[in-house]
C-alpha cells in the first residue's frame, strides 16, 4: 500500500495531478483481496492467481482509462506496482498468465528475507517523507460515501499485515524485525487513514 502511494503519487507528479490519497493508498493493496476467496494459494482465484496477473489489470483498467483519461494513471500505477514491482521481487506471480499459471520471480522473502523487509522498509520511509513534504498529512477528501467507502478499505489489508506478522512468527531475528515493521507502519497507514476520515467528514 505504501509503495503504491510512493509510486502513485510520483506519477501523478508527473502528470500534475493530484491523486486521490484515499483511494490512492488502497489501490496498492487491493488484489490481496484474492486472499479472502479461500481458494488454494496460486491457483486462478486463489492469492496469485489471476488477481496478480499484469494482463488482467491492465485489461481491467482499459475502460477506466477511456472513461476517466489520463487521471487513472496514479492508481494504474498503484496497482500494477504490486504484482510486478513487489511481488516480483519478494515473491513470485504468475508473469505469464493465461498461457500458464507457474510463477515467476525472486522470492526474495524466501532467499533472502532481510532484503526483502529492506524493501518494504524503504517504501515505509519514502511513504513518511512524501506524504510529509506533500502535505498530504493534513489534507481533505471530498466527504463522499465512495471516499468512505476507499477508506474503510485500508483496513482488510492493514489487519491481514498484523495477523501474519505474528501467525508466521518464529523466535528469529528476522521475524522480530519484519513483527516490529509490520506493527509500526500498519500503525502509521490506520493513523493516516483515522486522520484523513477525521478531517474529511466530521461536521463542520
Amino acid at each position: 500500500m505504501m509503495w503504491g502511494y510512493v509510486l502513485g503519487k510520483a506519477c501523478g507528479r508527473l502528470r500534475k495531478t493530484d491523486p486521490n490519497i484515499a483511494l490512492l493508498i488502497v489501490a496498492g493493496g487491493i488484489i490481496d483481496f484474492d486472499i479472502f476467496t479461500g481458494r488454494p494459494y496460486n491457483t486462478l482465484f486463489g492469492h496469485h492467481g489471476i488477481a496478480h496477473s499484469w494482463l488482467v489489470i491492465t485489461l481491467i483498467f482499459v475502460p477506466l482509462f477511456f472513461r476517466f483519461g489520463w487521471q487513472c494513471l496514479p492508481y494504474f500505477v498503484a496497482v500494477i506496482q504490486h504484482p510486478l514491482f513487489g511481488d516480483l521481487i519478494t515473491n513470485r506471480i504468475p508473469l505469464l498468465f493465461p498461457l500458464t499459471l507457474s510463477e515467476t520471480g525472486m522470492n526474495l522473502s524466501i532467499r533472502n528475507p532481510m532484503a526483502g523487509i529492506a524493501l518494504e522498509f524503504l517504501g515505509y520511509v519514502l511513504f513518511l517523507v512524501i506524504f510529509t513534504a506533500s502535505n498530504d498529512w493534513k489534507k481533505r477528501v471530498a466527504a463522499t460515501r465512495w471516499n468512505l467507502f476507499w477508506l474503510s478499505l485500508w483496513i482488510p489489508p492493514i489487519a491481514l499485515t498484523i495477523a501474519q506478522a505474528f501467525g508466521y512468527y518464529e523466535p528469529v531475528m528476522t521475524d522480530l524485525i519484519y513483527t516490529a515493521y509490520a506493527l509500526v507502519s500498519s500503525f502509521t497507514l490506520f493513523a493516516a487513514g483515522g486522520s484523513l476520515a477525521l478531517r474529511s467528514f466530521r461536521k463542520r
